[in-house]
């Protein structure tokens, strides 16, 4: 193959006119005898023929201008930094620093990253080198997030893909592309892949001879084969993410292939408090914001919801031409998220609002008097939501936050009942439609505690017969029941609390719990020491 031959010189507009070989001899004749001001910049590293040699003198040679040269006449030095569908990243300007929390797991993959760079250390342990690791958990809190600064703080090459891009309607494109991908890997090592949604191509293998099925297994078998097939210390490791492990093929998932596997759920306390310090840097944020306070109401909220709010409340503070963030700003867009918004608020009568009122003051003051409920934190009246112009929001407990008891399944159901029985106190049988959704709650909870969790006269029923269901039917109804009285109990022995509060909250909006705690002291501070 012939190489191009050019030549960057300072040689007049004239020259551009000038056929290549013309202004090849122009130029040997003009430097002929001056052969020490000019150097070759060449990849002499790389056995393959870059195809371009670029002469510059060196008493005008600048490592900026030679850059724009080089992108201008598309000289890129570094090769197979791209392939025919994959792109690789280098020099990643992301690292563990930029995520916030989730200590264990960082500490988990840079000990990966060491055995991958320092196999001397772990060799003489008999160690093998993991092969790959698989995200799980719910979307939106940093799987792909934490693939990327794995790869910048290690400083390896990067190459993300989804599984969706294996799937094409033609056989056997999606197995070319896979080897094509560990192809791009394996000349830039050490490199990282990450495959996101890996369950569009990675699920169980089907047994039938369906022509999309066949096609995907294909892509997994060569895919399987790949991971199989490295030795010990290749330089290319493979993250995985996916949101249904379940649906991944055993084979997949064996240790020798995948050998880690790291949940990631929503982020704990901790996690949240550096998730909102990362997010809030470089956004104005009012003195009198409480970052615990922040981190207790972003409770059960993802990553990406948290960062979310953080920056639609900075939009809105920039909406209303100020350059700082209120609570109310960060309180408006976590209703908006809550419950959601339109445009053109709800017109309500006068009679209307106060029954709402009632209803929601019903759930918050025997939320607030149950002594293993969770915690109360506001009341709202809300005309801009679309389905739910009243709402009462209790903090979600993270301690115990996967087991229940009997007691605290029991406080849920009072709770859920105490709307429509704050409605009979004060209306008698005129109620409204306002306490279908706690219904359907309140039966579905009740159905669960009498025959999954066993909470009722038995702890195991049978279904095969007559009598087990009317003996269900029995347990729920009685538990519902139970629920019921006790709520007409707390909400009979605070009724005029209730009618206050609920004056307050047409008001006022919205109530937090120290401002309803504070009303119940000053008229009848016996109530707050009667927990039921």
């Amino acid at each position: 193959m012939n190489r191009l031959l050019v030549f960057l010189s300072f040689l007049g507009i004239s020259n551009c006119f000038m056929t290549p070989s013309q202004r090849y001899l122009n130029t040997l004749k003009k430097f002929d005898n001056d052969d020490d001001n000019y150097f070759f910049l060449e990849d002499n590293n790389n056995t393959k023929p870059i195809g371009v040699r670029v002469i510059i003198p060196q008493s005008n040679f600048n490592q900026t201008n030679f850059e724009n040269f080089k992108s201008q006449l598309n000289l890129n030095l570094n090769v197979n930094k791209k392939s025919q569908n994959f792109n690789l990243e280098s020099n990643i300007d992301l690292n563990f620093n930029d995520v916030g929390g989730y200590d264990k797991i960082k500490k988990e993959m840079l000990q990966v990253s060491d055995i991958l760079l320092n196999s001397e250390k772990y060799a003489k342990f008999n160690v093998r080198t993991p092969k790959g690791l698989i995200f799980e958990g719910p979307p939106g809190n940093g799987k792909t997030l934490l693939a990327k600064a794995f790869s910048g703080t290690v400083n390896a090459s990067f190459i993300p893909v989804s599984g969706s891009e294996f799937q094409e309607k033609y056989v056997g494109i999606g197995a070319a592309r896979v080897r094509e991908l560990f192809k791009l890997a394996e000349e830039n090592k050490p490199c990282i892949i990450f495959i996101d949604e890996i369950d569009a191509f990675g699920r169980k293998r089907s047994s039938d001879t369906e022509s999309s099925g066949a096609e995907r297994d294909s892509t997994l078998n060569v895919l399987l084969v790949k991971l199989d097939g490295y030795k010990k210390t290749n330089g290319v490791f493979l993250i995985c993410a996916t949101n249904r492990v379940d649906l991944l093929d055993p084979a997949l998932l064996r240790p020798g292939r995948i050998d880690k596997k790291i949940y990631i759920g929503h982020p704990d306390k901790k996690t949240r408090f550096e998730i909102l310090k990362i997010h809030m840097t470089g956004k104005n944020i009012e003195t009198n914001i409480d970052m615990d306070y922040l981190t207790e109401i972003t409770c059960s909220m993802s990553g990406a919801e948290i960062e979310n709010l953080i920056n639609e409340s900075m939009l809105s503070a920039l909406r209303d031409n100020r350059e700082m963030i209120s609570f109310n700003d960060i309180e408006n867009v976590l209703n908006k998220s809550l419950v959601g918004w339109k445009e053109t608020e709800s017109i309500f009568s006068t009679d209307m609002i106060k029954r709402i009122a009632v209803h929601e003051m019903g759930h918050a003051l025997s939320g607030l008097l149950m002594k293993d409920h969770a915690k109360l934190s506001r009341v709202y009246l809300n005309n801009l939501s679309p389905n739910n112009p009243g709402y009462t929001v209790f903090e979600t407990d993270e301690i115990d936050a996967n087991i229940f008891t009997k007691e605290k399944l029991f406080a849920h159901l009072v709770v859920l009942l105490s709307g429509r029985n704050a409605e009979k106190l004060f209306f008698n049988k005129s109620v409204t439609t306002g306490a279908m959704k706690d219904f359907e709650q309140a039966y579905k909870l009740a159905e669960d505690m009498i025959i999954k969790y066993g909470m009722g006269d038995y702890d195991i029923y049978t279904f095969t017969s007559d009598r087990s269901k009317d003996i269900i039917d029995k347990n729920i109804f009685d538990l519902l029941e139970k629920a019921n009285n006790k709520s007409f109990q707390i909400l009979d022995n605070c009724k005029n609390i209730l009618d206050d509060l609920s004056d307050l909250l047409i008001e006022k909006n919205k109530l937090h719990r120290r401002t309803i705690e504070l009303k119940i002291y000053r008229k009848l501070p016996k109530l707050l020491s009667t927990l039921y």
